[in-house]
């Protein structure tokens, strides 16, 4: 698959069978996960493009966890909470706990300060390229597992009910911050997580990509892998980054291939 801009429609692989899995992920949504270790850049540029060119009207939300290299944001042209959503979490910052329901001790996210909370957004992590960016879109996320997950599925909603109800593929979701969730919650609740959200992308048939910086034959994938309709596995071939998609219901795999 050819992943430069414009390229939304290309197939992935040479053979039939995969490109008619990818249209089908496309025609209905769609969780993906996203495996394997690249460099920053070469994962935001990846990301750019699962979250859709600017040739087609495209929402988005991203949930992330630290700074995004520009090149991520580079086809987003509309830059106000109508069209763009961006939550930051930052799992690793030290936090009270709250008690769940089974009277569990439940770690919370960290603030991230106020210059970069809800009522005065900071700037950084922005694009700084193109025109002036709208701090409006990003929001700062602090608490439990679960508030995130209830503030994710509340910009969902939100942004469906803005629409008047989404296309398929009109939404694009990124997700950063499994491998974080990994280091402060255990599998179960991490796995439950997953599943509400994947069930909250296809719920409006939007395409969302879930990051997990474990390699495809790791434990974590095997248990997360059933979640999702695809897994990506991507890889650095010299200088050069590679995808291989895995189509779960098809029962195919794209062989390895460049990343323009």
């Amino acid at each position: 698959m050819h992943a430069g801009r414009g390229s939304d429609d290309a197939a992935v692989g040479a053979t039939v069978g995969v490109a008619t899995a990818l249209e089908d992920l496309k025609s209905r949504g769609s969780a993906l996960l996203v495996v394997g270790s690249v460099p920053e850049t070469e994962y935001a540029r990846v990301s750019g493009c699962m979250l859709g060119d600017a040739s087609e009207d495209r929402r988005r939300l991203i949930v992330e966890r630290g700074r995004s290299p520009d090149v991520r944001f580079a086809d987003i042209d509309r830059w106000t909470p109508e069209w763009t959503r961006i939550l930051h979490c930052d799992v690793d910052a030290r936090g009270s706990t709250d008690v769940d329901a089974s009277g569990a001790a439940t770690p919370e996210f960290g603030t991230d300060g106020p210059e970069s909370g809800p009522t005065g957004p900071s700037s950084e992590g922005m694009p700084t390229n193109g025109p002036k960016r709208s701090l409006d879109v990003r929001t700062s996320v602090s608490g439990s597992v679960t508030e995130l997950g209830i503030e994710v599925s509340t910009a969902i909603d939100q942004l469906n009910t803005i629409a008047g109800g989404l296309d398929p593929a009109e939404l694009r979701i990124a997700f950063d911050c499994t491998t974080s969730l990994l280091s402060r919650y255990d599998e179960q609740t991490v796995f439950r997580f997953l599943h509400l959200l994947a069930n909250d992308v296809r719920r409006v048939e939007a395409m969302g990509h879930v990051r997990l910086q474990k390699p495809y034959d790791a434990e974590i994938v095997r248990l997360l892998e059933p979640l999702f309709d695809a897994v990506v596995e991507l890889r650095l071939e010299g200088t050069v980054t590679q995808q291989r998609w895995h189509f779960r219901d098809a029962g195919v795999t794209s062989e390895w291939l460049s990343i323009d």
